[in-house]
């Protein structure tokens, strides 16, 4: 096991990367010479309005969704011989939120950018992972939902 680890190890201080091409060069030098303002700002933009009225509908259409699926379903009766596990009609265990968390898991400095009217702000993209527990407290069943977001913060910066 540990000659096979070695000779791993081995194999993996021999490689190198590869050179880099002419073309690819060109490209980052180009994108590197443009205006961040003019391409970063309205991108910024664009994802806030459609990522928040995009999260509100996708949260109102899982309720509905599951409010329709809980009217379509047939009630359960419990079974004469009392089994465990079966349901009983009207014995609802509805589930109560009981936790939240937000963990930032990395944070990028995008350096500085020139907004529409001129001033300097500098850009921060943040991801984060949104948590949420739901706890029955009768049967103490919990279902835990998590949710990656990516945050991007433009602040103004002023020099002195």
């Amino acid at each position: 096991m540990d000659d096979d680890l070695i000779q791993l190890e081995a194999e993996l201080q021999r490689l190198q990367p590869a050179p880099l091409s002419a073309a690819l060069t060109r490209r980052i030098a180009t994108d590197l010479g443009a205006s961040p303002a003019a391409t970063s700002a309205p991108i910024y933009r664009l994802w806030s309005w459609i990522a928040l009225p995009a999260a509100a509908a996708m949260a109102a259409l899982l309720v509905q969704l599951a409010e329709s699926r809980l009217a379509r379903e047939p009630a359960l009766s419990a079974a004469p011989t009392g089994e465990v596990g079966v349901v009983v009609a009207g014995d609802e265990a509805p589930y109560r939120p009981v936790a939240a968390e937000n963990v930032l898991v990395a944070a990028r400095d995008e350096g500085l950018v020139t907004l529409d009217d001129g001033t300097p702000a500098r850009r921060r993209r943040l991801h984060f992972v949104d948590t949420i527990t739901w706890r029955d407290p009768r049967t103490n069943a919990s279902i835990t939902w998590s949710l990656p977001r990516e945050e991007v913060r433009v602040v103004p910066v002023a020099f002195q």
